[in-house]
Formats: structure tokens, sequence, C-alpha cells
């Protein structure tokens, strides 16, 4: 691994749900709608990408500040 590439920290179901304080059922409803970014498969387990959820709060705060302006 070269000195610019970086490891993405992977995120269990309970770092996602206490990040974004959806639970789970919420969650898997929001992957399904495609509104949520997808977990990926690491042996039995789902995990997230740390970066896509931040990308996802990033994208929730910025669309509340839109509709807070505007609205």
């Amino acid at each position: 691994m070269g000195a610019a590439e970086t490891l993405e920290e992977l995120l269990s179901l309970e770092r996602v749900r206490a990040a974004t304080g959806m639970g789970t059922t919420f969650i898997y409803g929001e992957i399904k709608a495609g509104r949520f970014p997808k977990s990926i498969r690491v042996g039995r387990r789902a995990l997230w990408i740390q970066s896509e959820v931040q990308g996802w709060i990033r994208g929730q705060i910025a669309q509340n500040r839109r509709l807070q302006v505007g609205g």
C-alpha cells in the first residue's frame, strides 16, 4: 500500500445507529429505498464504510440547512 492510500474504517450497525440516531429497521428501509449507503459483507457481518456514512450525514445536514433557509 502506497503512502497516499488510507484504509477505510468499517462501522458496525451499532456504530451506524449511534452516528445517525436512526434505528435498525429505519436504516434498512432507507437502504432498500436507495437513500442510505449499503453495507458490505465481511465474513458474516454487515459493515458500513465510515466515509460513506459521514457523507450521508453531511448531506442530511446540508438538506436541513437549505430547508431552514428556504422554509
